[in-house]
């Protein structure tokens, strides 16, 4: 048996064996707010891995959190596997600047996925007076949730503007949990979030406390875009939110799903594909998501790609006579076949040598499998994919997951569960996209589910996810 058809046979198993080894330790994605849109995003992907029981028993859980500087902490210090981090975050991160200027550069970040693009969010209370960026000067703005990575955009923004902290009025929150409430207290005339849109959250503050969006342009952010390519500009689309007639012009970034370099390859290599396998579906578990594509799910980012995302897939085994060379297809000259005791099995490796076919090389394309709707590749079973309510949760106390139903985790059999972890995928292609900012909540909306989506996130941080 040739080494190539015994790498065939053997690479599920190994595959098999370290999602194994991972052991009973779930796969937890570090998240943000419950009303944010990290918390739903992290439930989407652990829906669509638990679903078809892509850990092999083993659960995906989302962690509440205060946002992507949080994220980064509990990556590092082992309480998540996987993370949902801003892009200019990451960046400071990767390079040991900024905040992390004091701890040096981070060498073991790795990305797996680029997700949706989220703005820097500018708003204004009600009688602050506020119409354009520049008026915030003076007044009692909120530069965003230190746990977040707000405060990193803010202040690159706020010293693109050439302003300095005291420059700005004080203000005294009436509540700590809940600093936005101030633009409804009014204890603050403005406040900066990041978000994608429309955003549950922003959304609530303008329905309920007639908070105003103000646009961030203007030649300073020209400036500050052209400086930084981690920033893009951003746009969020008019009659998003009631009231707002017009579209907003603000700063942009990228929300990216990062792990560190020692998580193994084989657990990486099964959230890769099986979220490529079911793009479509995942696209419609949140609408911050709806226009997600394997295209830019694969976009280049800053970080270096984790091995498990970029390793090449074993080639295919040759099965036509085209793909046998001319020397291969001469037929053998006739002999008379060997009597029983004569006959030797052959234990040799084959090889194009002694007339068998030569395995073809690998294709130089990553094996980061896009599958489409007509060529999709073990997909997960229909019957895991069922409607249920739109994502409603509750706040948490620090440490809470979410865990997933008891279907999510039931055992399948081996056969199963390589299979559904390690699908062959075609090429996939990579090109940037710029994405205009997404609905953030089915709760937002009021849609429905489509009947082919999965899940719907749980009720809470402590409530079981219902596949």
């Amino acid at each position: 048996m040739s080494l190539r058809i015994l790498h065939h046979l053997l690479l599920p198993l190994c595959a098999l064996s370290a999602l194994l080894s991972f052991g009973s330790q779930a796969l937890t994605i570090g998240t943000g707010p419950l009303n944010g849109v990290y918390y739903p995003t992290g439930g989407a992907i652990c829906r669509v891995l638990n679903a078809g029981h892509a850990l092999h028993g083993d659960s995906c859980t989302v962690q509440s959190t205060r946002g992507s500087m949080a994220n980064l902490k509990a990556l590092d210090k082992g309480d998540v596997q996987l993370a949902l981090v801003q892009s200019d975050v990451l960046h400071h991160a990767l390079h040991g600047t900024g905040p992390f200027s004091g701890q040096g550069a981070n060498n073991e970040l790795r990305s797996l996925f680029r997700l949706y693009q989220e703005s820097l969010t500018l708003l204004a209370a009600p009688n602050s007076g506020i119409t354009t960026l520049a008026d915030i000067e003076g007044k009692r703005v909120y530069p965003g949730n230190n746990g977040a990575g707000e405060q990193i955009t803010s202040q690159a923004l706020m010293a693109a503007m050439g302003w300095q902290p005291g420059q700005f009025a004080a203000y005294q929150l009436k509540s700590d949990s809940e600093p936005l409430e101030g633009l409804c207290d009014g204890s603050l005339d403005a406040a900066f979030v990041v978000a994608g849109h429309p955003s549950l959250a922003v959304g609530d503050l303008i329905s309920r406390c007639k908070v105003r969006l103000i646009p961030i342009e203007g030649e300073q952010i020209d400036r500050l875009l052209k400086q930084h390519p981690y920033y893009q500009r951003s746009r969020i689309a008019a009659n998003l939110y009631p009231g707002q007639t017009t579209a907003i012009n603000n700063i942009g970034m990228s929300a990216e799903l990062v792990a560190l370099a020692s998580l193994p390859d084989p657990i990486v290599r099964t959230v890769r594909d099986t979220l490529l396998a079911r793009v479509k579906q995942f696209s419609r578990l949140h609408p911050a998501l709806s226009k997600v594509t394997p295209e830019q799910l694969q976009a280049q980012t800053e970080l270096p790609l984790h091995a498990g995302m970029s390793d090449q897939p074993p080639a295919p085994l040759p099965l036509t006579p085209g793909q046998l060379t001319a020397e291969q297809l001469t037929p053998e000259p006739l002999t008379p076949a060997p009597s029983a005791s004569e006959a030797v099995p052959t234990t040799g490796p084959v090889s194009a040598a002694n007339g068998t076919t030569a395995p073809i090389e690998a294709p130089a394309t990553s094996s980061a499998a896009v599958a489409t709707e007509a060529t999709e590749v073990n997909p997960l079973p229909e019957e895991a994919l069922e409607i249920t309510p739109e994502l409603t949760a509750t706040p948490t106390t620090k440490g809470e997951s979410v865990a997933p139903s008891a279907a999510a985790s039931t055992v399948p059999s081996p056969s199963a569960a390589v299979s559904t972890q390690l699908p062959q995928g075609a090429s996939a292609a990579t090109a940037p996209q710029e994405q205009a900012t997404q609905p953030a909540s089915s709760a937002v909306t009021g849609e429905t589910p489509p009947t082919d989506t999965l899940s719907s996130p749980a009720t809470s941080a402590a409530t079981q996810l219902q596949p």
